[in-house]
């Protein structure tokens, strides 16, 4: 398994369908329970269906038999969304992107965005997938002593949220360029910088959330 496409539970907006369309070309699609409803909209299956369907009620008919079936008990220790996550990990995927297509309930956005440091420590060896959160509005990605490269996307809005206690940041290609400056756990300095080059990098020392808005020529990829 290479790359996978999880689609979570909320709101598919009809002129955002062809965005997740793209997600999907050549990917391991996964419809975590509510999530059944973009491939629905967008005529298509899943390769695997996962939850405890409290979500998206009755089992859909006509599944084809290529539809990999996995169903849970609604009282369970982890989220549906965290055991798809698990799915693909222990099948060593290479990129995994999770689509949360809205803001949805607090607690369920928040869980969703820390996923990504559940996976970070549970992958701390020589398997480092790529994992981001993302719609068609923002994505999200969790940077640890790396980098990220976003391409030909200028005007797009780009934040720096660290995680470890301090951070050191460098930038290129963006309206505030900087070079190592530390930013402290809490602090905003490393919020709202715009993409001004066709080629932007964003380079951590220590730990942070790399928030990038869709503002300019959206694209479904960086690096």
């Amino acid at each position: 398994m290479r790359d996978c496409v999880l689609f979570l539970n909320g709101r598919y907006g009809k002129t955002d369908l062809p965005f997740y369309q793209r997600l999907c070309r050549g990917r391991y699609k996964v419809a975590v329970d509510g999530g059944y409803r973009f491939f629905r909209a967008a005529c298509l299956f899943p390769d695997l269906l996962i939850g405890d369907f409290d979500s998206i009620g009755k089992m859909p008919a006509n599944l084809p038999r290529t539809t990999q079936v996995e169903r849970y008990p609604i009282k369970k220790d982890k989220t549906d969304a965290e055991l798809a996550l698990d799915y693909c990990l222990a099948r060593r995927a290479k990129n995994i992107d999770i689509v949360q297509p809205s803001y949805g309930e607090p607690d369920q956005m928040l869980g969703n965005f820390l996923l990504l440091l559940v996976a970070a420590r549970k992958n701390a060896g020589k398997y480092k997938p790529r994992i981001r959160l993302l719609n068609a509005k923002y994505e999200v990605q969790l940077l640890f002593d790396s980098s990220a490269t976003i391409l030909s996307s200028v005007g797009d809005v780009a934040s720096i949220l660290p995680v470890s206690e301090k951070i050191r940041l460098t930038t290129t290609g963006t309206s505030f360029d900087v070079k190592r400056v530390e930013i402290l756990r809490g602090r905003s300095l490393g919020m709202r910088n715009r993409v001004t080059k066709t080629r932007a990098t964003f380079r951590i020392e220590g730990m942070a959330l790399l928030i990038r808005q869709f503002r300019g020529k959206r694209s479904t990829h960086s690096k």
